[in-house]
């Protein structure tokens, strides 16, 4: 309220200046331009309003001819507010009316269309800020939405993943009943413990290579058995490594897939190596086998199993990258499985803000 009335007070003192060098005094200059000044004053926020409600109520062709007749109404007004303020200020009334109202209204009419002009210039501003914000709210939302469906996918995609050794720990478990109780008991134990992992590791969308390495572990134990001494497994890993976050779940399936398709489909059993070395700010991870080998025309979008395809799914929404994982014939037969890893500390800042989100 103070600022408007400062602002016509401005403005009245403005066009006084003129009529001060034009040779008037300034108590009739501010006589002439304070009651003009003022009476729009007074009108202005019922302008406003009024012409917000044709907005909301009227096409813009429509509203703009509204205030060709709104036009001649206010300033009509404005004059009655000046000639009813001349006896309070001490001045007479004009002798001809017809003169006055015309040489007001020619002089005022362009005033009442800037005041029209601003009200379209606010409405129009509001409307732009109202659809940055909506435009802004509906980014949010759909990212939301695209963040929670990534999320479900990549749930549905670990929860395929884990029933894999689930069921292969149970057949060796019941293969052993029979013919050898205290190790079925012992493999029941180590099952317990690799299930209790599990649970741990489900709950997390990243774990640390020592974590992933000490799960691979326990698996490695029940195989073990399962295979009666055919089975070779080495893991080579630097200790410095062992803090680097990757995701859960992600070495266990692929040595499964070269132990269940590699090693395992021989008599004599065979050879599974494990690698993972530091490759500048990547992790490059690496699993070999010396088993059966791939066919000649075998592609991994096509030809791999649930367990390939799903851990390459899972790099690409985790990463946001494609082709991380990569999967050839070894240099002395058997399948070549590799993994780069971009930067560790960087995916983890990201995997974490997403999961932490709310919903």
């Amino acid at each position: 309220m103070l600022g408007a009335f400062v602002m016509w007070t401005a403005l009245a003192v403005f066009f006084a200046t003129q009529l001060y060098f034009a040779g008037l005094t300034w108590k009739v200059a501010l006589a002439w331009t304070l009651p003009r000044w003022y009476a729009w004053g007074l009108v202005t926020p019922l302008i406003f309003r009024l012409d917000r409600r044709l907005a909301g109520a009227s096409p813009l062709s429509v509203r703009v001819a509204l205030h060709v007749p709104l036009a001649l109404i206010w300033t009509g007004i404005t004059v009655a507010l000046r000639l009813a303020a001349r006896p309070l200020r001490g001045g007479a009334l004009p002798e001809d009316f017809h003169v006055y109202l015309l040489d007001r209204f020619y002089s005022d009419l362009p005033i009442y269309a800037v005041i029209a002009g601003i009200s379209f210039a606010r409405l129009y501003a509001e409307q732009v800020r109202r659809g940055i914000r909506e435009a802004h709210e509906r980014a949010l939302w759909t990212a939301d939405l695209e963040r929670r469906l990534a999320e479900a996918r990549l749930q549905t995609l670990r929860a395929q993943l884990q029933p894999h050794f689930l069921f292969n720990a149970l057949n060796t478990i019941s293969a052993f009943t029979e013919s050898n109780p205290q190790m079925a008991r012992r493999l029941m134990a180590q099952l317990g413990d690799l299930l209790r992992a599990s649970l741990r590791h489900t709950s997390q969308a990243l774990v640390t290579l020592g974590e992933e390495l000490t799960f691979l572990d326990d698996f490695l134990a029940i195989e073990a058995a399962r295979f009666e001494g055919r089975l070779h497994v080495s893991v080579h890993a630097d200790d410095e490594l062992l803090p680097w976050t990757i995701p859960a779940f992600l070495l266990q399936p692929i040595v499964e897939n070269a132990i269940r398709h590699g090693v395992g489909t021989r008599l004599s059993g065979g050879n599974v190596d494990v690698s993972v070395s530091a490759a500048g700010r990547a992790l490059h991870i690496r699993v070999r086998d010396d088993g059966v080998g791939l066919p000649c025309d075998w592609n991994l979008d096509r030809d791999a199993g649930v367990g390939l395809r799903n851990v390459a799914a899972r790099l690409e929404h985790l990463y946001g990258v494609s082709g991380l994982l990569k999967v050839g014939t070894g240099a002395t037969g058997g399948v070549d499985v590799q993994i780069e890893l971009p930067d560790s500390e960087a995916m983890r800042r990201r995997e974490v803000a997403a999961w932490s989100a709310p919903g």
